[in-house]
């Protein structure tokens, strides 16, 4: 297995998957690639607005939590002074292909995620250097000039979707190869009890919080399991979507179709936090 470099522009990933008219799932997107290359870097680029909501909050660990590196500058306003038209800006091309550039090194494939003709002068370097380089895409979104351009494999999305888009709650989650008698489905491993991770909060119920997680099967933080020894009569009232929770494994179970695990807090900070939200 050689070594891969992802680069997402991703307001142009955000414009394409708006034309698809699905999401893409990362953990799903960075798994494809693992099973063909090691190791896989994956970089993210985006433009941060203030104030930050909640969903880009949540959006942001989801991403690091799976192994990619973000890279984001404030959005511009800019006023135009003979029109007082506002502008706003946050183009981030130059600094990934700064990155990808001054890295090349680390790499052997270098793999980007947009449409973007204005990328042509840095795939024709990396080319230049005997890299392998890739585009995904989608049609309608991809500039003609990236199409023709030789030497360079392009993919379409559209034909990748039952292999990276997002899996809808009740649904089962497969992880596909890269193609080329690659094509075996496999599933992600169930985690040991014992295990710990740390899961962001999907739905808040009375009984308990589910939970993201990396193995991709129903998550349930049981009320119970909370640690928490006074009353709570609403537990929607002290548990925030933004609220990232450490927990352990108490409980695996396999067989259902879609596999289920139940989880104990296993961070005391976070105790002592919704204990005064209670007191609060």
């Amino acid at each position: 297995m050689g070594r891969a470099a992802v680069f997402i522009d991703g307001a142009n990933l955000f414009f394409t998957q708006r034309h698809l008219g699905w999401q893409i799932d990362f953990s799903r997107l960075m798994a494809f690639f693992m099973s063909g290359y090691a190791p896989v870097q994956a970089n993210y680029y985006v433009p941060a607005s203030e104030p930050v909501s909640e969903e880009n909050a949540a959006f942001t660990r989801v991403l690091t939590a799976h192994g990619y590196r973000i890279t984001s500058k404030p959005v511009k306003k800019i006023v135009n002074k003979e029109t007082g038209v506002i502008v706003m800006k946050g183009n981030l091309d130059v600094e990934l292909v700064v990155d990808a550039l001054s890295g090349a090194d680390q790499y052997d494939t270098f793999i980007l995620f947009s449409g973007d003709s204005d990328f042509l002068p840095l795939l024709r370097a990396l080319k230049e250097q005997g890299k392998e380089v890739q585009v995904y895409s989608t049609q309608g979104l991809s500039a003609r000039e990236l199409l023709a351009e030789p030497g360079i494999a392009y993919h379409d999305l559209a034909l990748l979707k039952e292999r990276i888009e997002q899996v809808r709650p009740g649904e089962s989650m497969r992880v596909y190869g890269l193609g080329a008698g690659n094509d075996q489905e496999f599933s992600l491993p169930l985690p040991d009890i014992g295990e710990t991770f740390s899961g962001t909060v999907l739905k808040v119920q009375p009984y308990g919080i589910f939970l993201s997680n990396p193995f991709h099967v129903k998550c349930l933080l049981p009320l119970s399991f909370l640690g928490i020894s006074k009353y709570i009569g609403d537990l929607t009232a002290i548990v925030r979507m933004t609220d990232v929770f450490e927990v352990v494994v108490f409980h695996v179970n396999s067989t259902r179709d879609i596999a289920e695990i139940t989880v104990k807090l296993a961070d005391k900070k976070m105790v002592e936090e919704l204990i005064s939200r209670i007191e609060g």
